[in-house]
């Protein structure tokens, strides 16, 4: 029988795997460029309106213009930059929001989701998602916090790939790719992940008793209380 393993696509492996730290020395220069402009955006540095200009971004972000540039092309087509052809970019009306309306997304996608995926997942991954569960247990030490990231990025990328709804599981890919820079911007980054991993627990148990509406209701609690869970203050959830 397959490992539920090889039924992930390679990018979910990576992102699994790789240390959500930003930027990562394994990672590239395109995507390094891409996740330090979009912090600068979504802590207000580069606020709505801000004309991007490669150079400039290239001498303090200490890159090359080339994934300065690549990088640009890849907010545009985002959204998060916009560019007026034969003129400058600029950073998107709003844009400094994008993280909080990622998640406003997820509240409406993934509840859904866990409806269609509840009786869809088989016990292999289910199996899977409990070894996750079981490394990611909060201790005393670091060391436990990529793990818990792990299990926050199989365990939603799981559902969705379950949903059998390609679209829908699309689109919470996407906005688990995003879910990765709240860590690097919230100072509760620990204690909401360990917050997240009770509730997640949750979400698997219902999962593993096959009850569909408990498990959905399971992940609308635990979207919305990430929101309700931020410091006075905090600029993100």
């Amino acid at each position: 029988m397959t490992h539920p393993e090889s039924q992930l696509d390679q990018s979910d492996l990576e992102m699994i795997d790789k240390h959500p730290g930003i930027p990562q020395e394994s990672s590239s220069l395109l995507e390094a460029a891409y996740n330090q402009i979009l912090l600068q955006i979504v802590r207000g540095s580069l606020p709505s309106g801000t004309v991007l200009k490669t150079t400039k971004l290239s001498d303090e972000l200490g890159l090359s213009r080339t994934p300065i540039v690549q990088a640009l092309q890849r907010l545009i087509a985002d959204g998060i930059v916009t560019q007026i052809p034969q003129q400058r970019a600029v950073v998107a009306e709003g844009a400094d929001r994008w993280l909080v309306d990622i998640h406003e997304m997820r509240l409406l996608l993934e509840p859904h989701a866990v409806l269609q995926a509840t009786n869809r997942l088989d016990s292999e991954m289910l199996d899977l998602l409990s070894e996750y569960g079981k490394a990611a247990e909060p201790t005393e030490q670091p060391h436990w916090i990529q793990p818990a990231r792990a299990f926050d990025y199989l365990l939603h990328t799981s559902i969705a790939r379950a949903s059998g709804n390609l679209p829908l599981c699309e689109s919470i890919r996407k906005c688990m790719s995003f879910k990765r820079l709240t860590y690097e911007i919230s100072e509760d980054a620990p204690e909401l992940l360990q917050r997240d991993y009770e509730e997640h627990l949750k979400i698997l148990e219902a999962l593993k008793k096959r009850q569909p509406e408990t498990a959905s209701a399971a992940m609308l609690f635990h979207l919305r209380s990430s929101v309700e869970f931020r410091k006075p203050g905090g600029n993100i959830f």
